[in-house]
């Protein structure tokens, strides 16, 4: 009993404290890697969240990948209901990482109608939003499939004036909506966006050819 109460509290500081070694350890002792627990010891069991949950909110990739590695098992669903893909993208610090660790896992991409794409939207920074949602794409997430309030993904970056992200979008195999002229973004991005769709076009039969 005392053995696996310090086991449970060397998994739980190796979470808390970021130490991969030391999660390795607990790991190594047999601890059960899918049980929720705490991190505070004072908390009671509605705080409890499984270790790969509290990777996520604690942003700590490399323990994720070392419980990954172990066997954990990796829930569609955080406790509160959302994807952990959203999970994921919402983080401060290392968000692809812990994306990618995720999707490489077997996360599906495509998950409750692409709902970590439309997460992507919240990303502040144009570079870091296009390198989401290009390791999802990679992954097998459907650009053109999903929508959300009657617009799909490209639709809102265009209404969010992204320019470089709906070029690449576009690329990558986006299709412009057929009310694109009733977008209300600007007309030089929906020029861009036109332009960029005859261009791709005109290489394929290049290519074809």
């Amino acid at each position: 009993m005392l053995k696996k109460i310090f086991g449970r509290l060397k998994l739980a500081k190796a979470l808390q404290q970021n130490d991969p070694l030391l999660l390795l350890k607990a790991i190594r002792s047999g601890e059960d890697l899918n049980q929720p627990l705490s991190l505070n010891k004072d908390s009671d069991i509605a705080d409890e969240l499984s270790p790969i949950e509290h990777c996520l909110g604690l942003q700590h990739p490399e323990c994720l990948q070392k419980l990954l590695e172990s066997g954990a098992q990796l829930p569609l669903q955080h406790r509160d209901g959302r994807l952990l893909l959203v999970h994921a993208i919402e983080a401060k610090q290392h968000s692809l990482s812990l994306l990618t660790l995720l999707l490489q896992a077997g996360t599906d991409a495509n998950a409750q109608h692409g709902e970590a794409l439309f997460a992507c939207l919240c990303v502040d920074n144009e570079n870091q939003q296009l390198l989401l949602i290009n390791r999802l794409i990679e992954h097998g997430a459907d650009i053109n499939r999903h929508r959300r309030l009657e617009k799909r993904l490209l639709d809102q970056l265009m209404l969010e004036e992204r320019m470089m992200v709906v070029g690449v979008l576009i690329s990558a195999g986006a299709e412009l909506s057929d009310k694109l002229d009733q977008l209300s973004c600007s007309d030089e991005l929906k020029q861009f966006a036109r332009r960029k769709t005859q261009d791709l076009a005109v290489q394929r039969q290049l290519l074809g050819s």
